[in-house]
């Protein structure tokens, strides 16, 4: 099996490299247009929600002054970049970035399937993770800096939770509460991670200390993030205003309600038996808090938004949680 993870590393960060590659030098990207110059930047990502995603942002605009600085002749690049002010220093920097991004989190998921707890052919695992680069990459029609750099600290908070849950230590548990804190540094979506360790350890556990402390810490290490960012902003801005009537009655956000449910269905076929469904189920319970704010306040075209759930709930659904006996 070792000699074999190499290989599979490299098909996987290979993989995704590719389908990135395809995606932003291949398409003109339309929806996200008028983000890629610097004042457009600033002014979407400093305002409102976005003041406090800025752990990516720092990522983009760090490769952006380096690549500003660099004398590339960009027009061999043949961008397909719609508004007449795009920089397309900027447009690569969100594609530098998110690329990494999403090569390491192939990676991360390829070590995600080699776990014990995994149940899955070799066949059935090199398709999950090619299924979830695809999916990452249709999404990116949205390009934001904080989404798959998100991705990639909830598949990395996974495969640390799966080898907390085999062999629990404090260790173990202290970074998982530090990978909490910084990914909700990028973005709220880090408490679908809590709601990861909510539906597993119940799963295992059951509702006693085992399962109830270690999501008490997590869930404090969010809070204590989350709402020391709007103590220093003096602000507790949660949302950007009220969304849900459009996402009932927009053709396109109903299309996106209909992906919702249908990658939902989708997951649950992969699922390798009823009791594997059922932990999927019980993490879309555990993560309502997320999807009313999704339906309340975000755009439901915009795919991106469950695609975090869907990630999990495929590798989820492939994880065999052995229940824990008191002896």
């Amino acid at each position: 099996m070792k000699l074999n993870l190499f290989p599979r590393l490299i098909f996987a960060a290979l993989l995704a490299f590719a389908v990135s590659t395809v995606i932003y030098f291949s398409f003109g990207n339309i929806y996200s247009s008028a983000l890629f110059t610097y004042g457009e930047f600033k002014v979407q990502f400093d305002s409102g929600i976005y003041r406090y995603r800025i752990l990516s942002g720092y990522f983009v605009l760090a490769v952006y002054g380096v690549l500003s600085d660099l004398n590339i002749d960009f027009e061999v690049f043949k961008l397909k970049l719609f508004a007449k002010n795009a920089d397309p220093a900027l447009y690569l920097s969100f594609y530098i970035v998110n690329t990494f991004f999403l090569m390491i989190s192939a990676v991360v998921m390829i070590l995600i399937t080699l776990t014990e707890s995994f149940a899955a052919t070799h066949v059935e695992k090199i398709l999950l993770v090619s299924v979830a680069v695809f999916t990452i990459a249709l999404s990116q029609f949205v390009i934001v800096p904080y989404d798959v750099p998100g991705y990639f600290m909830q598949l990395l908070f996974f495969l640390l939770l799966i080898k907390y849950t085999a062999k629990p230590t404090t260790a173990q548990l202290l970074l998982l509460v530090i990978i909490v804190a910084v990914s909700t540094l990028n973005r709220e979506s880090s408490a679908l991670s809590i709601a990861l360790a909510a539906t597993v350890l119940y799963a295992k556990y059951g509702l006693k200390k085992e399962s109830l402390v270690p999501v008490a810490l997590l869930a404090a290490a969010f809070l204590a993030v989350y709402l020391g960012m709007r103590l220093f902003n003096d602000s507790f801005v949660t949302n950007d205003g009220n969304l849900l009537w459009q996402n009932f009655t927009q053709p396109k956000n109903i299309l996106g309600l209909f992906l919702w449910i249908l990658f939902l269905v989708f997951s649950l076929i992969l699922a390798k038996d009823q009791t594997a469904a059922k932990y999927i189920l019980l993490f879309h319970l555990f993560s309502a808090p997320y999807i009313i704010m999704c339906f309340y306040s975000g755009v439901l075209y915009e795919i991106r938004l469950y695609v975090p759930i869907f990630i999990t709930s495929l590798f989820l659904g492939r994880t065999v949680i052995t229940r824990h006996s008191i002896n």
